[in-house]
This record gives C-alpha cells, sequence and structure tokens, in this order.
C-alpha cells in the first residue's frame, strides 16, 4: 500500500485551471491490509484504517488504524499503527472512514467481530461488529468498544464514517440486519442508528432510528456517509433498493454488496422535536440511463440544504469499459427549494474520471471529488490498472464546471485508483486514499478551499 500527496499550484483560488503534482509520502505493502474509507486529519496527523488481507498473502487479518504524521523537512511521513484488531470479541475488519471529535478522539466502525450470537455466527462475516473509540494519552493509544451490534433487528456490519452533533451522540448506519433476512437481503436491509454518548458510569446508549424494507419503495444496505442538518434531519442514500433496471442487476460487484437488482434511493430521515421520532421519505428513486444510478458514496449538504451526492454509473448513456453499463458516472443535486428535485450536475465521460465516490463541498458552490477509472490512458482499460481522476466542480454564471485536478496513470506500480473520496485539513490541503487490485494509498491537495465569494 502506498500514501502520497497531490500538490496544487494554487491557481484555482483565482479560478483558472490547475496543474497538480504527486508527491508520496508513505508506503505499504499488501500483507498489512488494503484502506478502508477516507481519512481524516487532525493536528496536522493523517489518520485512516487498513482492512484485512485475506491469506495466503496477508498477515494481518483482522485490520489495523493507522496515522501518518508529517516530515519537520522533505516529503516522507512517519508511518504508525496506533492500533490492530484481533478478531473475535474486540472485533475485527474496519469498514470506512474514521471520525474525530473536538478533543481529538477517534470513532470508527469495525465490520466483523464483536458478538458471535448464533444470528452472527451465521453470517459469512462471522461477528455482527462493533463502534470503537480511540483515544491518546502522551503517545499511547486506547482502543475502546462503545457499541456491540447484536444482529437481527439491531443491526449487522457497521459503516464507518460516522457523523457526530453538538452533544457528542454519533450517528451511522449499518449494511445488514434491520429486515428479516430474504434470498435477496441475504443479512437483512440495514438501519440508521444514534449512539448517545454516557452520563457518568453509564454505558453509550443505541437508538434505532429507522430500519430499511428495500424492494421497490424503499433503499436496502446504506454504505456512503450521512449528512444531518441543523434542524436535526438526517439525509443520506443506499445503492439498492428502489426502481428495478437490468444495468442495475447487472453491476452488482460493490464493496460488501449482494445486489438486489435495483437502482438505489436518497432518503431523508425528518426529525420530530416534539415526539424525537424520525419519519423517512424517499427524496429521489434512481432510474438508471441519463439519471444515474447506484449512488454508494453518501451525500453532502451545502448551508441552504441541499443535498448532493455521486452514482458509480449513469449519466452520459453506453458501456464505460469495466465500470457503468449505463455511462460513466454523474454527481447530483437535490435542490431542497423546489422539492428536493433532482438535477445533473456534471456527467463523466470517461475521459475525465468514471464511478466517481463520495464528494466534499467547501465553501459557497464547490464539490470536490474523485473517480475510480478514467480513459485517458489505455492501459486504463486493462483489468490491472484503475487509474481515475482527482476533481473539481464550481458554479459560475448559473452552470457548474469541471477541473481534472490531477489524472492518476495507468502505469504499472503506479499509484492509481482513488476511491472513497476526500477529505480536508484547517489549511485547505485535500487528502484522499486510492486502491487497486495490487496496493492502496492516500493524497492531498494544496491550496484549494478557502470560499470563493
Amino acid at each position: 500500500m502506498r500514501s502520497f500527496i497531490l500538490a496544487s499550484l494554487g491557481t484555482l483560488l483565482a479560478g483558472g485551471a490547475a496543474a497538480s503534482t504527486m508527491t508520496p509520502i508513505s508506503s505499504w505493502n499488501g500483507n498489512t491490509g488494503y484502506v478502508e474509507g477516507r481519512p481524516v486529519v487532525s493536528g496536522g496527523v493523517v489518520y485512516g484504517v487498513l482492512s484485512y488481507t485475506p491469506p495466503p498473502g496477508g498477515s494481518d487479518l483482522n485490520g489495523s488504524v493507522y496515522a501518518l504524521t508529517p516530515p519537520t523537512s522533505g516529503s516522507t511521513y512517519t508511518q504508525t499503527t496506533i492500533s490492530s484488531f484481533t478478531g473475535g470479541a474486540a472485533g475485527g475488519n474496519p469498514n470506512g472512514g474514521l471520525s474525530v471529535s473536538p478533543n481529538g478522539t477517534l470513532y470508527g466502525a469495525a465490520f466483523s467481530g464483536g458478538s458471535l450470537s448464533t444470528v452472527c455466527k451465521a453470517d459469512a462475516v462471522q461477528g455482527c461488529g462493533l463502534i470503537y473509540a480511540l483515544t491518546k494519552s502522551g503517545n499511547t493509544w486506547t482502543r475502546t468498544t462503545i457499541y456491540t451490534f447484536l444482529g437481527g433487528a439491531d443491526g449487522i456490519g457497521p459503516v464507518g464514517n460516522l457523523i457526530a452533533d453538538s452533544s457528542g451522540a454519533l450517528y451511522g448506519v449499518t449494511q445488514g440486519g434491520g429486515c428479516t433476512p430474504t434470498l435477496t437481503y441475504p443479512i437483512g436491509c440495514g438501519i440508521v442508528f444514534k449512539l448517545t454518548p454516557p452520563t457518568s458510569g453509564t454505558a453509550w446508549t443505541e437508538t434505532i432510528l429507522y430500519t430499511f424494507k428495500g424492494g421497490a419503495t424503499d433503499g436496502a444496505n446504506p454504505l456512503g456517509p450521512l449528512a444531518r442538518d441543523a434542524a436535526g434531519n438526517i439525509y443520506g442514500a443506499t445503492p439498492f433498493g428502489g426502481t428495478a433496471e437490468t444495468n442495475c442487476a447487472t453491476l452488482t460487484t460493490l464493496p460488501n454488496g449482494n445486489g438486489d437488482g435495483r437502482c438505489g434511493v436518497a432518503f431523508k430521515l425528518a426529525y420530530n422535536s416534539g415526539t424525537g421520532k424520525y419519519a423517512e421519505s424517499i427524496l429521489h428513486f434512481f432510474t438508471d440511463g441519463a439519471d444515474g444510478s447506484i449512488p454508494f458514496g453518501g451525500v453532502v449538504l451545502d448551508g441552504k440544504g441541499n443535498v448532493y451526492g455521486t452514482t458509480l454509473q449513469g449519466g452520459n448513456g453506453g458501456l464505460c469499459f469495466n465500470f457503468g453499463y449505463s455511462g460513466c458516472g454523474v454527481v447530483f443535486e437535490l435542490a431542497a427549494a423546489s422539492g428536493y428535485a433532482k438535477s445533473n450536475l456534471w456527467s463523466f465521460t470517461g475521459a475525465d474520471g468514471a464511478a466517481p465516490s463520495a464528494l466534499l463541498i467547501s465553501g459557497k458552490n464547490r464539490l470536490f471529488g474523485v473517480t475510480t477509472n478514467n480513459t485517458s490512458d489505455e492501459k486504463c482499460n486493462a483489468s490491472a490498472y484503475y487509474c481515475g481522476t482527482a476533481f473539481e466542480l464550481t458554479l459560475a454564471t448559473g452552470s457548474w464546471h469541471e477541473t481534472v485536478l490531477y489524472t492518476f496513470s495507468g502505469t504499472a506500480n503506479a499509484i492509481t485508483g482513488p476511491e472513497f473520496g476526500l477529505a480536508a485539513d484547517t489549511s485547505g490541503k485535500l487528502y484522499g486514499v486510492s486502491l487497486n487490485s495490487a496496493t492502496s494509498s492516500a493524497f492531498t491537495l494544496l491550496g484549494n478551499l478557502p470560499s470563493r465569494p
């Protein structure tokens, strides 16, 4: 696995296209695992998770949490493993990105391990998963399990990228559990949950906010991060459930996905402050084709309550080499002022990228993201190389414009295949991770984030 920085020349602040350069900052080999989720940055240190590597090639079967500390000079970051998972009750296979609290505590999810009840043992994940906290004292990190999922209605397989409210409560999703397992949804349909922090002498408390039903009328198996507005409403997307379509049935090789032949939904959980309950509504049923399908990167919100996200395929129509059967993916908006009417802000063509993942929003009318593949290099069409791009979308004179910040090479042993979206630090650097069939990674873009007028 490798980690790298993309160093922008900074001309984006003036509104022009920016050339970017890539500088490796750290490296791992695949025996220690592969990145699972975008990194977070706290105090200049980059944190993230490595998922397990199956035998015979892997030596770490349960995953770990890493830290990359910036150098005082030069470009090589110091790589440290701050916590290693051992499986069983302690959890394993960390999944999704970490979240960082104002006091520096890191929160994350382990997809497996934890409870080994009958229902969890019956599933291949061998355990229903757990949520953990990492706290630092001096130079020592301590990992604590704050909630263990029990399977069934309680949820199976939590995904990281937890979000928090001002009280410190955490919100997230499990990919399974909830609804009764069926042939279509063998580990269930997934849930949205809240974890309330303890008062003195008590444990974290779980509240199930919503249980997905799957099928034609609801979403299923959420993967991406949630978003939450000031009124307490929660927004998200699921890659499955909703409209059935042939191309969605064909593209089922998603991370941890079972695939139900449906194209996915965007949803809202409306919070009632009087009752403390949530009511779900579907904001959009994706239909494939020009509309796009399979939104597995979650959503982000702007200050006006507009919802933004991406779809893995659809948009420009036609086969998009190894990825989309109906196009190379889109960036979409659900406009709050018009009842969350959906429009595509950008449709990828392949040359500028394909298969976009989670977005990062910054300031006014600026979106950043990555795509896993592109067709600008013939080697990118080969299954061994994923290539990809880092991009920016900006709104100017009433329309959205794309800038490709960096194009990843199809050269053997190059850093390729950025996934999981981008994160930012307070100085304006952008960080992300990459993953291909042989290695995986992390990166940064300098000077891009201050808000434009």
